[in-house]
């Protein structure tokens, strides 16, 4: 096969012996798993212990946050044109153009 140009190529060997060592560990885990069955429960205990932390962390960021808007809220104030006449009498209708086409 011929290449265009300068061609380098980088040995894979690393990568792949990770991947064993990786696939050599879930079956390492599988079995002890398998051999210790108890495990599985004690497992789900910090699972559950570890998701109720993280709703309940999430819920009281929420109330912090409602809490901090309603000063900021209040502080803000509002704006708006005191020239400017918001009655729906004085709206006028979209005259009919082309979107496409570019006003000159």
């Amino acid at each position: 096969m011929a290449y265009a140009g300068n061609v380098k190529r980088n040995s894979t060997l690393g990568s792949a012996l990770m991947i064993v060592l990786l696939a050599a560990v879930i079956i390492a885990a599988a079995v002890f798993v398998a051999l210790n069955p108890d495990i599985l429960d004690d497992l789900l205990y910090i699972a559950l212990i570890a998701a109720a932390v993280i709703i309940a962390a999430i819920a009281i960021v929420y109330i912090v946050m409602i809490i901090l808007a309603v000063p900021y809220y209040a502080a803000k104030g509002e704006e708006y044109q005191t020239d400017a006449s918001y009655d729906l009498d004085d709206v006028k209708p979209v005259k009919e153009a082309d979107s496409e086409k570019k006003k000159e």
